[in-house]
């Protein structure tokens, strides 16, 4: 009685490994052809076992024991935990994708980049920019306040008190707590309306040409463009006439009359900025400007401005030079930047304080950037458009390549993760002791840890290497799963039960089978089925 055709059981054994005749392997391959007939009435690929019929359909186990499937090419994507038996990530390439973190977070894309959807443990935020944002708090799991804004204008909310809020922007509205003010109310705005802020209080009337204010820091008013006396006594105090041509400032009143700062402005001619020992003024607005503090040394030159920038003398303050496009020059915070032919080529610095990184950018043909730790430790990040990025991480223990690589963009690592998958014609990454490569549309693939190595080519051929009792064992699939056999160091070769639609090797994987390569397991998920998700491009 033959063995069920669900069952890993061999068939029948078909030689040694010391068997090299072409008789033996004529016979081998007869064993097999004779097989194949009663095989294939019984053949079958159950729940548990990989399906690769890419471009379509795969289902395998992915390096690291996750569960992932992939469809259409790898327009559908989805990872579930070997764990949990959870699904941790899933997408629908370029449409949505979802992706769970750790502490119960989670974050999702949809239509990227205008949708987004974060979940944190007292949070939910859901918007696609700039239509619609829905906010809603539950510190302690149960909603306890949420807030909807949409256009042209419409809001809603209830607060933690249980209080409904709701205000159409252009109609009508009465909300407490709404965007940075206590309270603001309007009717027909801009026909008239009223914001509390601080215990003070503004009235507009056909904003913005009349307002007047009250409460806290006094009275103020204008009748815009005409004539307008605004302030906050103790802090600043402005007037205009027929603005913009004449206005005039005082800030930081408190203080004494020398750290008072005055300025005055006659559009578009000349204006003028003073504190003691500092003096800023601007001519032709917005193009000349000059300034100087004696105190700090601080000095600057705009002229005509954006074009031609120059400042310097501080210490404490970034030093600019611009003569746009040619050349710029800026230093501060930690940051140096210096451009050559603006947007083409940039050379930049930067200190973090756990780490420093450099860059080079050659727009759009080259671009890298090099960062180092502490201990002599480096990570590399290249893109070499359009051909190749590569990344590798300090420690040597995560490396990853895609051929080719059409996004130009650096900064936007979600346009590569829903949509390389379209043009990378192949990807491979290395996370500690797992390996993982993909072709274009998933037709070739590898998926290899110390537990096993899988290849496959899309039904055509796929192989599986591992060991059993000490044991070295490949085994082999042709046509999608309709031949099959298996390979030992002690017992030869033996042919297995047909495994339609193929590779039939079962998701579980068998542990520890292969020598590790040196290095530890990583913590934490493996990247998502599919196109390989590279690493963040900023450190």
């Amino acid at each position: 009685m033959l063995p069920s055709p669900c069952s890993p059981t061999r068939i029948a054994s078909l030689g040694h490994r010391s068997v090299s005749s072409g008789r033996s392997t004529i016979g081998v391959w007869t064993r097999i052809l004779g097989l194949l007939g009663i095989g294939l009435l019984a053949s079958c690929a159950g729940f548990q076992q990989e399906r690769h019929l890419a471009p379509l359909f795969t289902e395998l186990s992915l390096a690291g024991g996750d569960r992932g499937i992939e469809a259409l090419g790898g327009m559908v994507l989805t990872r579930r935990d070997a764990e949990t038996k959870r699904i941790e990530y899933w997408a629908v390439r370029p449409f949505a994708s979802h992706r769970k973190q750790p502490g119960g977070r989670s974050f999702s894309w949809y239509l990227p980049p205008f949708g987004q959807r974060f979940v944190r443990p007292a949070e939910t935020v859901t918007q696609f920019l700039p239509i619609w944002r829905y906010a809603k708090q539950h510190p302690e799991g149960e909603v306890v306040s949420w807030q909807f804004l949409t256009l042209p204008g419409f809001y809603f909310a209830k607060d933690a008190d249980g209080d409904r809020k709701s205000a159409w922007f252009l109609l009508y509205g009465d909300v407490d707590n709404f965007l940075s003010f206590d309270r603001a109310q309007w009717v027909l705005f801009p026909l008239y309306s009223k914001f509390e802020r601080y215990g003070r209080t503004t009235h507009n009337a056909l904003w913005p040409i009349f307002q007047w204010s009250q409460g806290a820091g006094g009275p103020s008013w204008r009748v815009w463009p005409l004539y307008g006396q605004l302030g906050w006594e103790g802090r600043y105090k402005r007037k205009f006439v027929l603005w913009p041509l004449y206005m005039r400032q005082t800030n930081d009143i408190s203080r004494k009359e020398g750290d008072q700062q005055e300025s005055h402005f006659l559009f578009p001619f000349y204006g003028q900025a003073r504190r003691e020992g500092a003096v800023n003024r601007t001519f032709l607005w917005p193009f000349f400007g000059t300034a100087k503090d004696e105190e700090t040394g601080f000095w600057a030159w705009d002229g005509p401005w954006p074009l031609v920038v120059f400042q310097g003398g501080d210490p404490e303050r970034a030093v600019r030079q611009r003569v746009w496009p040619f050349y710029s020059f800026y230093k501060g915070d930690g940051l140096t930047s210096t451009w050559y032919g603006w947007p083409f080529i940039n050379v930049r610095s930067e200190d973090y304080g756990t780490h420093n990184r450099s860059a080079v950018t050659i727009f759009p043909f080259w671009q890298q950037w090099d960062a180092s730790y502490p201990g002599d430790l480096r990570a590399h990040w290249r893109k070499l458009w359009p051909l190749v990025r590569t990344y590798e991480d300090e420690r040597g223990d995560s490396e990853f390549l895609a051929f080719p690589a059409l996004n130009p963009m650096r900064r936007f690592d979600f346009i590569d993760e829903h949509y390389a998958w379209i043009w990378e014609l192949y990807t491979t990454q290395r996370q500690y002791d797992r390996i993982r490569e993909r072709s274009w549309l998933g037709l070739w693939r590898r998926e290899r840890d110390r537990d096993e190595d899988r290849r496959s080519l899309v039904g055509l051929w796929a192989n599986r290497k591992y060991s059993e009792r000490g044991k070295r064992v490949s085994e082999t699939s042709l046509l999608f799963g309709l031949i099959r056999w298996r390979s030992t160091e002690d017992e030869g070769r033996s042919a297995l039960w047909p495994a339609v639609p193929g590779p039939g090797w079962p998701i579980e994987r068998v542990p520890n089978s292969i020598a590790p390569v040196g290095v530890e397991r990583p913590v934490g998920p493996v990247a998502p089925t599919g196109a390989v998700i590279s690493p963040q491009s900023e450190p």
